[in-house]
């Protein structure tokens, strides 16, 4: 009856025995599981927040070098010479940076708020002298002159007014519309745009697009 006893409670003690084993072995297994699961989503994590921002440092040093224009200026101010501008800037602002208009200077057919573009000549005329007179050095991206000699298009994001109502079809209340819709919405990008500018409608336009360009 004893050995009897002795034997159960020896059998119990290596179930037991077992049992011990097995669960060390999948505290192992679970422990191990973390570990390197943990590692795994940590470096998910750093590769994730890293990537963002590196994109974002290019981006800005992409628009920064983007934004920066050179405009020239000359004539009727105080200090002609080439001046940096940023994207958005005025015609006003570029006169400002060169000292301002000279009491000689001429504005009538200025369009003082105007984007300035990069490589841009401002020149700006004296009065009794005549935007892109010879002696006057405006380049071709320049402030577009009065007169457009016969023949010649005529480019509705520089014209000023009395060179927009050369083209068919417009008067002084239509070429006013054209200089403030590319005033309030920038350059026009295809002559078609045109049509957009109110009181010019299709048929307006097709009398107008042999003679226009951008």
């Amino acid at each position: 009856m004893d050995m009897e006893k002795l034997r159960q409670g020896l059998r119990k003690l290596t179930e037991n025995r077992n049992s011990i084993k097995l669960l060390a072995v999948i505290m192992i297994i679970i422990t191990a599981f973390l570990f390197y699961g943990m590692k795994e989503k940590n470096d998910t994590i750093t590769v994730s927040e890293g990537f963002p921002a590196a994109k974002e440092d290019a981006g800005e040093r992409k628009s920064s070098s983007e934004g920066i224009l050179y405009v020239d200026v000359g004539g009727a101010v105080a200090r002609p010479g080439v001046y940096k501008m940023n994207t958005g800037d005025r015609v006003f602002e570029a006169i400002e940076k060169a000292g301002g208009l000279t009491k000689k200077a001429d504005t009538s057919a200025l369009n003082q708020a105007e984007e300035v573009k990069d490589g841009q000549k401002i020149q700006i005329p004296e009065k009794g002298e005549t935007a892109g007179a010879p002696g006057t050095g405006t380049a071709e991206n320049s402030l577009s002159a009065s007169v457009s000699a016969p023949g010649e298009k005529i480019n509705i994001n520089t014209a000023d007014s009395t060179a927009l109502q050369q083209i068919s079809g417009v008067g002084p209340a239509t070429a006013q519309k054209i200089i403030d819709y590319r005033t309030q919405n920038g350059p026009f990008k295809r002559i078609e745009d045109l049509k957009n500018v109110s009181g010019i409608g299709e048929k307006t336009f097709e009398k107008m697009k042999e003679n226009i360009t951008i």
